[in-house]
């Protein structure tokens, strides 16, 4: 697999970051099991909601792809789900993890599948998959390669969602003043898991998507509850009060949607 310098980067990145993964960490199911069996769903978080429309999608048999598949958490809920899941990521090492996490959790083999690969060049064939799902890897690829990759291997009226961060020039203009900078670093970390060449999506990239897929849907979130990192770990499973003020102040006031720091992209071929 040849690689560009902005690859072999990603690349690089990845195979050191997924060293550290611990397998004891508890995967949280609450997004799949919680609609599921409860009813339940918060449509004010845009990571659970990339979930509620795969359990709207979902019929027997499918063939999901979980795009840039990581060390597995999010093919792990899709399988659960139903899904045939197959995924892909350019570390070899994060394929090794996300194949024993499938074990760990007593998934039967013929029900998914890894490969190494970049997302520009997809090692399947044409029409393959029923479902393409991406969160948060659309803004560490080449967007008109790999957008063009998922057209040819997703079968006629198959659906995308991508869920990704955004560019917002007002606010994130003072995101980049040196003193904010100061106590929020963008730079490279394993820590905070930063890569390198990653950037937020923009208009423009958004525009790419439209010209490629004319059924596109943008929904977005993500306004006040940039505040949350202030109030709340990340990894607080409770609901989240600015989420859902966000959720209603966007349907109530559409104008401040171009505000939203995150989208939820649906596509149809």
């Amino acid at each position: 697999m040849k690689l560009s310098e902005r690859q072999k980067r990603e690349k690089e990145f990845y195979e050191e970051y997924s060293q550290k993964y611990d397998y004891s960490q508890k995967i949280n199911f609450d997004p799949i099991n919680l609609p599921l069996k409860e009813g339940k769903r918060r449509p004010w978080n845009s990571y659970w909601e990339v979930f509620s429309w795969a359990i709207d999608q979902y019929q027997s048999g499918m063939k999901l792809l979980d795009f840039g598949s990581g060390p597995g958490h999010n093919a792990l809920l899709f399988s659960t789900i139903g899904y045939n899941v197959t995924g892909f990521d350019i570390s070899n090492s994060n394929i090794v993890v996300a194949s024993k996490l499938f074990q760990i959790n007593n998934v039967d083999t013929s029900k998914f599948k890894f490969v190494e690969a970049a997302a520009e060049n997809l090692p399947f064939e044409p029409d393959y998959f029923d479902i393409i799902c991406g969160v948060d890897i659309l803004h560490h690829v080449e967007i008109n390669k790999s957008l063009l990759e998922c057209k040819r291997t997703l079968k006629p009226r198959g659906k995308i969602l991508f869920r990704e961060p955004l560019e917002v020039k007002i606010l994130d203009k003072i995101r980049n003043i040196k003193i904010v900078k100061f106590f929020f670093p963008k730079e490279m970390s394993l820590d905070k898991h930063i890569t390198h060449d990653e950037k937020k999506l923009t208009n423009e990239d958004i525009k790419t998507i439209k010209t490629i897929f004319p059924k596109t849907k943008i929904k977005y979130f993500f306004l006040f509850a940039r505040f949350d990192r202030f109030f709340r770990e990340s990894t607080n499973p409770n609901p989240s009060l600015l989420e859902r003020l966000d959720f209603y102040l966007f349907k109530l006031f559409p104008f401040l949607q171009p505000l939203g720091g995150a989208v939820l992209i649906e596509v149809e071929k």
